[in-house]
């Protein structure tokens, strides 16, 4: 029989051809400046198809024309040119299904019974959740949680028969505007994107249920796929070897034997129904999956003393609005600090008189009132020199005061120079307003530079030569391995952002005393020091941060050990290391056996705690759940 099961998906993987799919991304359709975060929008669609099992092209929208796929997934298609519409006509004509995303061109809906409306933003959490019509293609969710803050209207043209597929609600659960519609061609709009920021399994199984219209076996080699992913720690022996660990007469062992052999029939039955409806094999290897993770998690045991830290990148929680039950939520999960982004280079989501604000509500205010009655410790998290995020016409402000980093030629990026006297003072200012809150933590990150190229401007080099002397062959005598002034400008460049970490220390210590201070630093380490100009062993050594939270995202077990012991070699330093673990981090995607691994590695090396990137609906659905059966069970 399993044999029979691999020669199936064997032929299933070569009817997919990837020329069946193709994920378009904007070269041409969005400004320049946009391209990378539409190219980015691209990867993620591609990558959930292949965490399906289903290959895809990955196209630029200028290419369109050379490829005949049967389903085209434009992610981005703000404002194509000419030839891009001309390129989407004939594909339809030659019979391609499409997924458009987000455009204002009235030329290109015309293409689909439809006509371009307006541009809008909301800030108020207007467009929080798509909730589906009953007409949705087979196997599509019911519903996806997404916030979007923009989005381009469009309507039907008279008599054509487009139809409303799913509808933007709020926060209230209230209808405010159409999400998606349906094309009479068979095509689908949605008036936003499909972001990358969680939900991930809703918004894969709606990719998989376009494709299911028009590419024959998408949703039979979709099951196989997961299928062997699902039963892996069936077959490969790894979860009945943890439940052996335990004592056989205590009471956790004899649950897990019984659940075990429930799994085992469960995973007959799901190989059984493999051969028939493929649809509702899907939806069974599915549950598969989720049972045995679960039963994968009561396997390990909580620690007491450890930290179990997540990283809340919106600011706002799970649920804006509601911190209340966004705390109650990771307090039950077992999560004992919350690392809370509410500041950074060029924004605050607090009423602050140093960095410029963005929005009227105070949200680190409501997390610390809601994580304190729930015994969380909250730490304010700081994107130290980013730009990242800006509130409207903040960098240009600090462009101004010739704060920003500058390259070779000159061109000012969005970071702030670490090297500049008035910027290690600015992010202090910032620290010491922040402290003012009930704070139990200040989190650094962004506490580098974004890389040696970006370190090369002309403002810099002048800092660098009147502290350190004139440095003739820039910028060969520091780029250069062999350059004559190279070590002598890494370190010098170290040693400007050891100065912004310094500052924060000593100020803390004296007014501060009880507040942790910690920093959010590269796992490749000591390359990082070269690269970003972050030290941040030698923090920890002279007691400039009471913690490191190594970002060591990596899908890699084998690649995660290399780090741990690099960062652990010192015993009394990994009593200060929590291990960042990338859930869903631009370089790793994990699920819940992976993440249960991880932290496994991290305690193995002598960590203190780990801490999960980030808060989203991913973690809340897929890895807390599991988590908390065990490893941070409350």
């Amino acid at each position: 029989m399993r044999a029979l099961l691999l020669l199936v998906a064997l032929l299933l993987s070569l009817a997919l051809r990837a020329s069946a799919i193709a994920v378009v991304y904007a070269e041409r359709s969005v400004p320049e400046g946009e391209r990378r975060f539409a190219k980015a929008l691209a990867v993620h669609v591609q990558r959930w198809y292949a965490e399906a099992g289903v290959e895809t092209d990955l196209v630029a929208d200028g290419a369109l024309k050379k490829v005949r796929p049967r389903l085209a997934v434009l992610v981005d298609c703000y404002a194509p040119p000419a030839d891009v519409v001309e390129a989407v006509r004939k594909r339809l004509a030659g019979g391609t299904r499409f997924v458009v995303c987000y455009s204002g061109s009235d030329a290109l809906a015309r293409l689909f019974g439809l006509r371009a409306g307006a541009y809008r933003r909301s800030s108020g959490g207007a467009w929080s959740k798509m909730a589906f019509a009953a007409q949705r293609p087979s196997g599509a969710p019911k519903e996806i949680l997404q916030t979007s803050s923009n989005l381009f209207t469009v309507m039907p043209l008279p008599s054509n028969g487009a139809k409303p597929m799913a509808w933007w609600l709020d926060r209230q659960g209230r209808r405010t505007e159409v999400a998606w519609w349906k094309a009479p061609n068979g095509s689908y709009w949605m008036t936003h994107v499909l972001s990358g920021d969680g939900d991930e399994e809703a918004k894969r199984r709606l990719l998989l249920a376009f494709a299911g219209e028009c590419v024959p076996g998408v949703w039979r080699a979709a099951a196989q796929h997961l299928y062997r992913e699902a039963s892996a720690p069936l077959e490969d022996g790894s979860l009945l070897a943890r439940i052996r660990l335990l004592p056989k007469t205590s009471p956790r062992r004899q649950r897990l034997d019984g659940l075990y052999e429930g799994l085992l029939r469960q995973q007959a039955a799901v190989r059984e129904a493999l051969g028939k409806d493929a649809f509702a094999a899907y939806q069974a290897v599915c549950d598969l999956r989720d049972v045995t993770a679960r039963v994968y998690g009561m396997t390990y045991w909580s620690r007491p003393n450890e930290i179990r830290g997540v990283w809340d990148h919106s600011g706002q929680g799970l649920f804006p609005g509601d911190w209340e039950r966004t705390a109650a939520l990771l307090a039950a999960s077992g999560i004992t600090d919350l690392y809370v982004n509410v500041a950074g280079a060029a924004f605050a989501l607090y009423p602050s008189h140093v960095i410029p604000r963005r929005g009227t509500d105070d949200c680190l205010a409501q997390a610390i009132a809601a994580c304190k009655k729930h015994g969380l410790r909250v730490h304010a998290w700081i994107l130290a020199f980013s730009g990242e995020r800006a509130a409207p016409g903040a960098l240009a402000e600090l462009r101004k005061k010739g704060w920003m980093l500058q390259d070779e030629k000159g061109n000012e990026l969005n970071w702030l120079d670490p090297t500049h006297p008035a910027v290690r003072a600015y992010l202090l200012s910032a620290v010491k307003e922040l402290s003012g809150y009930d704070l139990d933590g200040i989190h650094l990150d962004f506490i580098r530079y974004p890389g040696l190229a970006q370190s090369l401007g002309p403002r810099l080099r002048a800092r660098f030569e009147a502290d350190c002397g004139k440095a003739p062959g820039w910028p060969a005598c520091v780029t250069d391995a062999n350059g004559s002034r190279r070590a002598e400008f890494l370190r010098w460049r170290a040693e400007r952002v050891a100065d912004a970490v310094q500052s924060v220390r000593t100020w803390l210590r004296a007014h501060r005393p009880g507040m942790q201070l910690s920093a959010a630093v590269f796992g490749k380490y000591p390359a990082c020091v070269d690269s970003v100009g972050q030290d941040w062993l030698s923090w920890l050594r002279t007691g400039l941060i009471d913690q490191a939270l190594p970002m060591n995202y990596t899908e890699s077990l084998d690649t995660l050990r290399d780090w741990l012991g690099t960062q652990t070699a010192e015993p009394r330093l990994a009593a200060r290391i929590v291990s960042g673990v990338g859930v869903t981090a631009a370089e790793s995607r994990l699920g819940p056996i992976e993440t249960l691994q991880q932290i496994d590695a991290a305690r193995k090396a002598k960590c203190v705690g780990f801490a999960l990137f980030d808060l989203d609906e991913t973690l809340r659905r897929s890895i807390l759940p599991v988590l908390s059966e065990g490893i941070s069970k409350p």
